[in-house]
């Protein structure tokens, strides 16, 4: 008898847990696998970009979207409601290579069940190097696309204690806040730093993403062009908007001064208007790019430069948008656009702006 109590004690301490942490990950939902929006979910923290926003196209009703947003982290803080008379997804992602566009370009066509009106691509330098796959953390786009379309996926989800906690870190963002996170509607925000954070990672981040370019680390991808060539030859009836990501101007001159990546920067943005026919080039010195209180650090730029830029590819009327602020480039103006670029980066005196 004694024993049958213990059981039967043990058993409903099983079940007590079990579904709290079931009810704990449902509320918050951190692998975003359901739809619904609370007080204690709405501070999100990205873990899992790849993941969370494959989840996402898989349970979300889709159906509004003409069009799909990539590309690395720098993409991530573009809200989708910032394109105008666009309905985008973005499934941009932390570390973003080329190679992976096409698998989550063919998922989300499969999911709305319908061609994309709209292919929008935000290319970073770093993407023309070529991968190794040994250091890469992620997985291919294959593996978070049969995760959740796995059997009772996101059912299990709910009673695993690694979710429990992530839901307890938004649990804990929602009453204290977080740096930067997703909202329920996939909009990432960025709150201002100090600007002695600023200064650390700015300065730390400088010369990393720079030595990441330099020498036998960098070495041009082959398959840079043909990725981009087979994506555009599979979508014949999708608009393709090409733009490139506006780093800080200190890290472009950088790249190229220091790491010595002229010549591959000029093939990668010539072989973009190839394919592409034009690209919104934002990776230039100008007024947003030097001004370094548009910037975190010394690549990602806020979520109000992306609100910009969003308007500037979509065509919006908005005055806040500086004349200097992306120059559509095409195969008629880039001879032209890269010998004065070639010169302005010349003439940028680096140290001095370090200095300040």
């Amino acid at each position: 008898m004694q024993a049958k109590k213990f059981l039967i004690f043990v058993f409903s301490c099983f079940v007590f847990i079990a579904g709290g942490v079931g009810a704990v990950n449902y509320v918050v939902d951190p692998l975003w696998t359901f739809s619904h929006s609370n007080n204690l979910n709405n501070i999100q923290k990205g873990f899992d970009e790849r993941q969370q926003k494959t989840n996402y196209t898989t349970y979300e009703n889709l159906e509004n979207y003409d069009g799909i947003l990539l590309g690395s982290s720098r993409t991530t803080f573009i809200a989708e409601n910032n394109f105008v008379n666009m309905n985008i997804y973005n499934y941009a992602s932390s570390s973003m290579f080329p190679y992976e566009y096409k698998g989550y370009i063919d998922y989300f066509k499969q999911k709305i069940n319908k061609p994309l009106k709209y292919i929008i691509i935000g290319s970073d330098f770093f993407g023309t190097n070529t991968p190794n796959f040994k250091q890469i953390k992620f997985e291919q786009p294959s593996f978070y696309i049969e995760n959740s379309n796995e059997y009772f996926y996101r059912y299990k989800s709910l009673f695993s204690i690694d979710t429990l906690k992530f839901s307890l870190t938004n649990v804990k963002n929602s009453f204290f806040g977080a740096e930067q996170y997703y909202d329920r509607r996939n909009i990432k925000y960025h709150i201002k730093v100090s600007e002695n954070e600023r200064l650390q990672r700015y300065t730390k981040n400088l010369v990393r993403h720079t030595n990441d370019l330099c020498g036998e680390k960098y070495v041009w991808n082959n398959d840079f062009i043909k990725i981009h060539e087979t994506i555009k030859k599979e979508n014949q009836t999708s608009n393709f908007v090409i733009f490139t990501s506006p780093v800080t101007a200190d890290l472009l001159v950088s790249i190229i001064k220091n790491a010595k990546r002229w010549q591959e920067y000029e093939k990668w943005l010539r072989e973009l208007v190839n394919v592409f026919g034009e690209v919104h080039h934002f990776m230039t010195i100008n007024s947003v790019t030097k001004n370094l209180d548009n910037y975190p650090d010394d690549d990602h730029y806020y979520p109000h430069v992306a609100k910009l830029l969003a308007h500037k590819i979509s065509g919006a009327v908005n005055s806040d948008i500086p004349k200097d602020f992306g120059i559509l480039v095409t195969k008629e103006n880039i001879d032209k656009h890269l010998k004065n670029l070639r010169q302005q980066i010349q003439a940028y005196d680096l140290n001095t702006t370090l200095k300040n």
